[in-house]
């Protein structure tokens, strides 16, 4: 007569050995919480006094050589940074994880300010397209100044 014990049946997954896990002393605990959002700090970032100035002017430099200046004054300590002459060049501003007040006096080109966390930007002028792409924390205020100009009559 056959055999009438009843065999169990295995899944694919279990013929494989992948459900083998002993699963006890595992936990349940969460670790993190974002309510403490103020706390959490990208390797690499320093610690800034926003009451410490500095004007950097970036007319004889290029996009990248004013970027690195520009973390390089980060990490100095320097908190607020101003720009000065950035004649819209394109990819100013980039990149930044750190906290920093940053102002612009002049307008930017293309992808100004963009792949930025935690920066507040203030920026005196006009912007390009993609301005602040990818910003997933900070402030980014643009006022465009209207110069007054006075018509003299002969």
């Amino acid at each position: 007569m056959a055999n009438l014990k009843t065999s169990e049946k295995k899944t694919k997954a279990q013929s494989m050995g992948l459900h083998t896990e002993v699963l006890t002393g595992k936990t349940q605990q969460k670790f993190f919480n974002p309510d403490e959002a103020e706390n959490f700090f990208y390797w690499g970032t320093y610690d800034v006094d926003f009451n410490k100035r500095t004007d950097l002017d970036v007319q004889n430099l290029d996009c990248k050589q004013a970027n690195r200046k520009i973390d390089e004054l980060m990490s100095q300590g320097y908190g607020t940074i101003v720009i000065k002459n950035p004649q819209g060049k394109h990819s100013l501003g980039v990149g930044i994880l750190n906290k920093l007040n940053l102002i612009f006096e002049g307008s930017l080109g293309y992808f100004g300010v963009g792949s930025i966390d935690g920066p507040i930007v203030r920026i005196n002028g006009r912007v390009g397209w993609s301005c602040a792409e990818n910003m997933m924390a900070g402030k980014v205020v643009i006022e465009k100044k209207m110069l007054d100009r006075v018509l003299e009559q002969p």
